[in-house]
């Protein structure tokens, strides 16, 4: 049995003997606003603790309230308290693309409030006719049958937290990944608006959310398969033509393992014409300070081209420094 499937047959077993499937609700923000710079618009996801502490021990931690609390996960009552949102700088990540941006939210909610202002107007007519009143036998009245079982409200205490640094479409796709081990990635913004091709995700058995938001994720709560995935997702979206801006991307610049494979892309793509037209002006960026990850391009640049191209010299240059004055003893005999 996988791992996944485990912890999905007990919930199932707990549904059939009629118990609560649902311990924690996760509260996280869908949407970005410019004036303030915020992100606003908390939605919540509900969770079995289950599957979570069975999937995760991060959230096993999390949950068991033993272990250290993360910062970014902070318990509340479930109120109103965070309906106005909070920074991005709070939030961690400004340019996360799982973030709908307010004028699109706007537009939608502009929509619905007109489709809203027509259900308001309700016209009520009587249907009967007075022909059918005056003919119409007089109806018999149907006895009350009393209620003999009444089952009582069931009061239910959820676990309510807020996920401050993760996008409701990015969380939304990871708990769907925790109960089915499937995962569904959207382009890449640099990649441009996606293609008419027919291969849009069907809604209703995949959540799509950008792969570099989940290799966030799930390198914070350590869940080494999926940030994989989401890794080779990242890396198959990369072409001469958006790998510069991808390589300048603050997402780049906090994760290591991305910018190697970042330039490891732009080597394949060295002599493509989008590259020679382009690489100046991010040269220029590195030389003015507008990256914080600017050396760390340039060196890791260069030992890639030394690797290629000058093996030994390069390993040379980092052997232990013992073993370079045994070989200069050497050479000197």
């Amino acid at each position: 049995m996988s791992n996944h499937q485990a912890p999905v047959e007990a919930l199932l077993m707990r549904s059939i003997l009629g118990q609560q499937l649902v311990d924690t609700k996760l509260h996280t923000f869908s949407s970005r606003s410019a004036h303030p710079r915020k992100v606003i618009r908390p939605q919540a996801l509900f969770v079995n603790d289950v599957v979570l502490i069975a999937r995760s021990e991060f959230f096993a931690e999390i949950l068991s309230r033993t272990g250290s609390l993360d910062a970014t996960f902070v318990d509340f009552d479930g109120g109103s308290e965070f309906e106005d949102g909070i920074t991005l700088d709070d939030y961690g990540y400004a340019s996360d693309s799982d973030l709908e941006d307010e004028e699109e939210d706007r537009n939608i909610r502009i929509s619905e409030s007109e489709d809203d202002e027509d259900s308001d107007i309700l016209v009520l007519a009587d249907t009967t006719s007075e022909n059918d009143a005056l003919t119409s036998p007089p109806q018999a009245e149907k006895p009350i049958v009393p209620t003999l079982i009444q089952h009582q409200p069931q009061v239910v205490n959820y676990r309510n937290i807020l996920v401050r640094d993760t996008a409701f479409r990015t969380l939304k796709a990871f708990l769907l990944y925790l109960y089915t081990d499937k995962t569904s990635f959207s382009p890449l913004k640099s990649q441009g608006p996606p293609g008419t091709d027919g291969q849009t995700p069907n809604p209703s058995t995949s959540w799509p959310c950008s792969p570099k938001s989940m290799y966030r994720l799930a390198s914070k709560v350590r869940l080494d398969n999926l940030r994989d995935r989401a890794f080779y997702e990242i890396r198959n979206r990369l072409d001469a033509k958006n790998i510069l801006q991808e390589l300048s991307s603050s997402f780049t610049s906090k994760y290591p393992a991305i910018l190697q494979m970042n330039v490891e892309v732009l080597l394949q793509h060295i002599a493509s014409v989008p590259v020679i037209q382009n690489i100046p002006a991010l040269l220029r960026r590195i030389t003015d300070s507008q990256l914080p990850h600017g050396a760390d391009i340039i060196i890791s640049l260069y030992q890639k081209f030394l690797l290629q191209h000058h093996p030994r010299a390069l390993a040379l240059a980092n052997a232990p420094s013992d073993l370079k004055g045994k070989g200069g003893k050497k050479g000197k005999k």
